[in-house]
């Protein structure tokens, strides 16, 4: 258990910090992904930009002398570089007009910033980029928004000093759209470590409860084997030290006693083998009509007459209720939730049966039993440890078996109690009007 529980220990700190490295590439990635988009959203501002010139070039007065010099530039780059592109074009147009001084001294000469930031809207549509905000305002304008924006620079020149601040409101959809393939399969892959960390951990657990109750079955056993085997030990050697061949009626009060006690064991190692889960598969219950009523009378009065306290049963059943059973399984279900009754109680015990067609239940006046117990009372070897019940006998078999004969009738078995108010079982018989 120890082995395990290191095991699981250091495959959970490996598993954190496979998550932890995991968590700070994808962390990397976002913030890498976050610059591409900046750079796109320079990109489009610095095309907003260009064509805003353009269209003022169209309207400029001077606009065929700019477009003779700008071809002119054109050539000349196309010559040095051996290609251009359409937007390459555009780069070279603006630097040409800043090195040869185009003449722009009339009205037009400032930017239209309404037509720039139209420009450039549409250019990040078109890169499939649609932020809330998305503006681009002078160097030195104060930014007309209050809330927290991402932000850029535009300038003419590699160098020079930024001529406009662009600003976009946060994208982190966009951003996060871009790392799908790799956030989809990281977040299974997380789930699936959290899966297995919590099924660890409750196996762990549920074997720790195992190892507690093995040590709870393997204590009480011990305790209910000792008392049997004292009194027939004890028994056994006063007969041979004080053997008397003359005194009979003492030899077989002896022999009794040992009978006794050595039925009692052989009921117990019985009793051990019948909770045996390939055993109840293998069983053959008598399935025949039983009359309920007599059953419970008979049992009841067992019960009564073996307490070692006041016991009250009142037994409400019609006489003429049966069902589908196997009168032996079914005498000792009722024994056994009958005498935890008395088990589980104070100096006097108030039992009530009741029954109808559909389902027989058994209520008591006991100590009852805690909400935490009562998800484990018919697992096996399960007993409450709290308070005065650990310290009546038993070894945590007898709600198991009750709840294995109930299920291999078709039937089904619930409890409801609570500290201080009792206890009541129910068996609901499912399906007995049909048989």
């Amino acid at each position: 258990m120890r082995r395990l529980t290191l095991i699981t220990t250091i495959s959970l700190i490996l598993t954190a910090l496979v998550v932890g490295v995991a968590t700070y590439n994808l962390i990397k990635l976002y913030t890498h992904e976050k610059e591409n988009a900046m750079q796109t959203v320079g990109e489009c501002a610095e095309n907003a930009v260009l064509l805003e010139i353009i269209s003022r070039m169209q309207n400029s007065e001077q606009a065929s002398q700019s477009y003779l010099r700008l071809n002119a530039f054109i050539a000349l780059a196309q010559q040095k570089e051996g290609r251009v592109a359409e937007a390459d074009s555009m780069k070279i147009s603006l630097a040409s007009l800043l090195l040869v001084g185009l003449d722009v001294q009339d009205d037009k000469s400032k930017p239209d910033m309404k037509a720039m930031d139209s420009i450039f809207k549409m250019q990040l549509a078109r890169n499939n980029l649609f932020p809330e905000i998305a503006a681009i305002i002078p160097v030195g304008t104060p930014v007309p928004y209050s809330v927290r924006l991402w932000e850029t620079s535009y300038n003419y020149n590699p160098g020079s000093p930024p001529a406009f601040d662009v600003y976009v409101s946060p994208m982190h959809g966009a951003v996060l759209s871009r790392m799908w393939g790799i956030i989809i399969p990281f977040i299974a892959v997380i789930l699936l470590f959290l899966s297995f960390s919590i099924y660890l951990i409750n196996t762990i657990g549920r074997m720790r409860s195992i190892e507690q109750m093995k040590d709870d079955f393997a204590h009480n056993m011990t305790h209910e084997l000792k008392t049997p085997v004292a009194v027939a030990y004890s028994a056994a050697d006063s007969m041979l030290r004080y053997y008397d061949q003359s005194d009979e009626l003492r030899n077989k009060q002896f022999l009794k006693i040992i009978l006794q006690r050595l039925g009692f064991l052989s009921g117990m190692i019985e009793n051990i083998l019948s909770m045996s889960m390939e055993r109840f598969k293998t069983m053959k219950l008598d399935l025949k009509h039983v009359e309920v009523k007599p059953v419970v009378e008979e049992v009841a009065g067992m019960i009564e007459l073996k307490a070692d306290k006041p016991v009250t049963i009142d037994i409400d059943i019609p006489a003429d209720l049966s069902v589908v059973a196997d009168s032996l399984h079914l005498g000792n279900v009722l024994s056994n939730l009958m005498d935890n009754a008395v088990k589980y109680s104070g100096d006097t015990v108030d039992i009530n049966i009741c029954a109808d067609n559909t389902s027989i239940s058994i209520t008591d006046n006991g100590i009852g039993i805690g909400k935490e117990d009562l998800p484990y009372i018919f697992d096996k070897f399960y007993r409450v440890t709290s308070g005065d019940r650990y310290e009546v006998g038993g070894y945590g078999l007898g709600l198991f078996y009750v709840k294995q004969i109930v299920e291999a009738l078709g039937w089904s078995i619930g409890v409801t109690s609570k500290p201080g108010c009792g206890t009541k079982f129910t068996i609901i018989f499912n399906g007995n009007e049909e048989r």
